[in-house]
């Protein structure tokens, strides 16, 4: 059986870095941080999809300090 592919978004943030570890046992990471991918950015979310097709994707980004 193969590995599923998770694709990762805010891969280098508190929370997806500690997803990224966990999940590494169980599954193939495409890790995105804002630099790879600007998650307001809707093409290149689309583009990062359909060029990984992932089984999975995990948004973990977030913006911090937003007041």
């Amino acid at each position: 059986m193969s590995r599923p592919l998770i694709l990762l978004t805010g891969a280098n943030g508190q929370l997806g870095f500690e997803l990224a570890h966990l999940l590494a046992a169980h599954a193939t990471i495409i890790a995105a941080d804002r630099v790879a991918l600007d998650l307001a950015d809707a093409d290149a979310i689309v583009s990062a999809v359909r060029d990984a097709k992932p089984d999975l994707i995990v948004n973990a980004g977030a913006f911090t300090a937003v007041d």
